[in-house]
């Protein structure tokens, strides 16, 4: 039984730096700024979206007790990103790191 749970946190773990989702996105504007355009096209048109189908892929019906025991964590992250982004992109005045 834990097997799962602690299966399914190493996916969210990998799987949310790749999306990435708020704990694990530190990363994303400063590849975005760093990154020419058409990197940065790139990046968020194909390489972002790897994450979500990995996770959709496996997580989903590889481990569906462990993805229903912590679908109100994944809800509460989302909630919580959201926020958190409306709150900083206020502050930000460079328009490549607004898009990421």
């Amino acid at each position: 039984k834990y097997r799962e749970y602690i299966l399914w946190l190493c996916f969210y773990i990998g799987f949310s730096i790749k999306i990435p989702m708020v704990p694990f996105h530190i990363w994303l504007p400063e590849a975005h700024v760093e990154a020419p355009t058409a990197g940065s096209v790139l990046l968020a048109g194909v390489l972002l979206k790897l994450g979500c189908y990995g996770f959709i892929l496996f997580s989903i019906p590889l481990l569906g007790k462990a993805n229903d025991f912590f679908l109100p964590f994944i809800y509460t992250i989302c909630i919580l990103g959201i926020i958190y982004c409306s709150l900083t992109i206020i502050r930000q005045i460079d328009l490549k790191k607004m898009i990421a």
